[in-house]
């Protein structure tokens, strides 16, 4: 089976005719067409959004090993999107796919024409939640928060534990302002800018269970004894 012939298997296995195939890639039907045909062969770019498009792995599409066919589709450890082996980063969230990534950035957005004041910056820089290289380690002035605001987009912290971002998303009024992201190699704020984030409520830490106060174990130790009688009047 040939490069071209395994496309529009993949292609037809996916439920996707060539124009939309092309659409997805941002190329023409006839272009698709021709990668099926064998006359000319897609770029390496085009052959990662296909795996991930279609849900078939790399191996599969450029060296066609059978085997890997009819084995789920790679997914990203953090956001679970498909991700193809060609991927470095998740195209998704940016997380790095070839080596441990833990923690997690906050990150500015650009200013809009709505933007609130600088009360979040100043609130989280007082909070003693961000490392050393962060522009919120110590606490900001207005001016060094207005500063900050103007030079948006930009990545405020990385590397912080759940607990830790939690916790800034807590302290913030305007959370539409900022990013919750899980930490990637990527350094670019105008790329980080498109990425879709997370939604820090899902990190909120398990609240611990208060166990019983000794008067509410008298109370159901009474109702147990007061039940089983009554049970018992009834046999």
């Amino acid at each position: 089976m040939t490069l071209g012939e395994r496309i529009a298997l993949s292609r037809k296995q996916a439920g996707l005719s060539q124009e939309q195939l092309g659409e997805k890639l941002g190329v023409s039907r006839q272009a698709v067409s021709k990668w099926e045909s064998g006359q000319t062969n897609p770029d390496v770019a085009y052959v990662a959004q296909m795996c991930r498009l279609l849900g078939v792995s790399s191996d599969w599409l450029l060296l066609g090993e059978e085997s890997a066919l009819g084995a789920p589709p790679a997914r990203c450890p953090g956001c679970q999107a498909i991700v193809s082996g060609l991927d470095q980063y998740c195209p998704n969230c940016g997380r790095s796919l070839h080596g441990k990534t833990e923690g997690y950035t906050i990150f500015l957005k650009a200013p809009g024409a709505s933007y609130p004041p600088a009360r979040d910056l100043l609130c989280l820089s007082k909070t003693d939640l961000f490392p050393q290289d962060s522009p919120l380690a110590s606490p900001l002035t207005e001016k060094e928060a207005d500063e900050l605001i103007a030079s948006a987009p930009l990545v405020l912290a990385k590397g912080l534990t759940r607990e830790q971002l939690y916790a800034a998303w807590d302290a913030i009024i305007y959370p539409n302002r900022f990013l919750f992201l899980q930490d990637s190699e990527e350094t670019d704020p105008h790329i980080l800018a498109n990425y879709p984030g997370i939604d820090p409520q899902t990190l909120a830490p398990a609240k611990p269970r208060e166990p019983m106060s000794f008067g509410m174990v008298v109370l159901a130790v009474v109702l147990g004894v007061v039940g089983g009688i009554f049970l018992l009047s009834l046999l």
